[in-house]
């Protein structure tokens, strides 16, 4: 963790492997983190204000990109090797809907496109 202000770290919070994308649901409530090979088929959810991780997700081989809605409250994770996109509920880690795509890799939503200046 980083105070914003300073730039300097305050903390680090024990994850299970090496981040490779750590992304910010949109309300700054909830960071979802995915990892490197051996640990590719994980993502965990951190509770920002508690600065503890709430939950340990096993969507499917090689969990490559995660992309938020909108208002956050769903988070589609592109899981390569296991040819699936997978919904999950933000606020319960549940998921909603298992679409089959051949070997997905990024999501990209048009509303951070846009914040993004494209």
């Amino acid at each position: 963790m980083v105070d914003t202000t300073t730039w300097n770290e305050v903390t680090r919070i024990p994850v299970a492997g090496q981040p490779v994308f750590v992304m910010a649901r949109p309300d700054g409530r909830q960071v979802w983190v995915n990892f490197a090979v051996p640990d590719y088929d994980r993502v965990q959810v951190i509770d920002t204000p508690s600065q503890r991780v709430v939950s340990t997700l096993a969507p499917g081989k090689a969990v490559m990109h995660m992309e938020f809605a909108p208002r956050g409250q769903s988070v589609w994770i592109s899981c390569r090797d296991s040819h699936q996109v997978q919904v999950f509920d933000t606020h319960t880690q549940q998921l909603q809907a298992t679409l089959s795509v051949n070997a997905p890799s990024g999501i990209f939503f048009t509303a951070r496109a846009h914040r993004m200046g494209l």
